[in-house]
C-alpha cells in the first residue's frame, strides 16, 4: 500500500511540475512575442533575438524559439549596414532555422521562412545573388505552399518573387498579383485566437495588392 502511495505521490508531483514548466514557458514566450511586436530597430530585434535564444535553450523540443530567433536575426540583418554586417545575422538565422527544422521537420511555416531568408541573403547583393538564389528562395517558398496552401506567408513571399521576377523580365504580373490577393485573403482568414504559431507578414501582402491596383 505504501509503495502504490508512493507512486501515485510521484506521478502527480511528476504532472505538477511538467505543468509549472510549461506555464513558465508560455509566459516567456508570450513576453518575447509582445517585445518582437513592438520592436522596431535593430537593437530592439537584438534583445528579443537574444530572449528567444534563452528559451530555445531551455525547450529544445519546442521549434517557435528557433524559429523566432532566427526571424528576429532576419529584422537584424535588414537593418544592417554593408554586405558583410547583413550577412552576419543571416547566417545567425539560418543556424535557428536548421534548428527548428530539426525539431520539427516539414513544417510549412518553417519553410516558408527558410524561403524569406533566401530573399533577405540576395537583397544584400542582388547583382552578384540573383541568379544563385532566386532559385532557392522559389524553391522553398514552392514547397511550403505545396505543403500548406493557405499559409499567408508563403503565398505572399511567393507572389513578391513572382512579381520581382515578371518586372524584370518584362512580362505579366496578373498571376503574382492574383497570388497576392489570395494571401492577402488568407491573412484576413487567421485566426485571432491567441497562439505561439505565426502571424507577421500581413503588410508586405498589403503593399503588394497596392502595388498591384496602381
Amino acid at each position: 500500500m505504501k509503495k502504490i502511495t508512493l507512486i501515485i505521490g510521484i506521478i502527480v508531483a511528476t504532472f505538477s511540475l511538467q505543468a509549472q514548466s510549461q506555464e513558465a514557458y508560455m509566459k516567456a514566450m508570450g513576453k518575447a512575442l509582445t517585445e518582437m511586436g513592438k520592436a522596431q530597430k535593430f537593437e530592439d530585434y537584438q534583445q528579443v533575438a537574444a530572449q528567444f535564444e534563452r528559451i530555445s535553450a531551455r525547450a529544445s523540443n519546442q521549434w517557435h524559439p528557433s524559429y523566432y530567433a532566427a526571424l528576429a536575426y532576419i529584422n537584424m540583418s535588414m537593418r544592417a549596414e554593408g554586405i558583410s554586417e547583413k550577412d552576419k545575422w543571416t547566417n545567425k538565422s539560418q543556424e535557428f532555422i536548421d534548428q527548428a527544422k530539426g525539431t520539427a521537420p516539414n513544417n510549412a511555416e518553417i519553410v516558408a521562412l527558410q524561403g524569406f531568408q533566401h530573399m533577405i541573403v540576395l537583397s544584400a547583393d542582388p547583382n552578384s545573388r540573383g541568379q544563385m538564389l532566386s532559385p532557392k528562395a522559389m524553391q522553398a517558398l514552392g514547397q511550403a505552399v505545396s505543403m500548406d496552401p493557405t499559409n499567408p506567408r508563403a503565398n505572399s513571399f511567393m507572389a513578391q518573387m513572382e512579381h520581382g521576377m515578371a518586372q524584370y523580365f518584362g512580362s505579366s504580373t496578373a498571376n503574382a498579383c492574383a497570388r497576392a490577393q489570395k494571401a492577402l485573403e488568407l491573412f484576413n482568414a487567421q485566426s485571432e485566437e491567441t497562439s505561439l504559431d505565426p502571424s507577421w507578414g500581413k503588410s508586405t501582402a498589403e503593399q503588394l495588392v497596392q502595388q498591384c491596383s496602381n
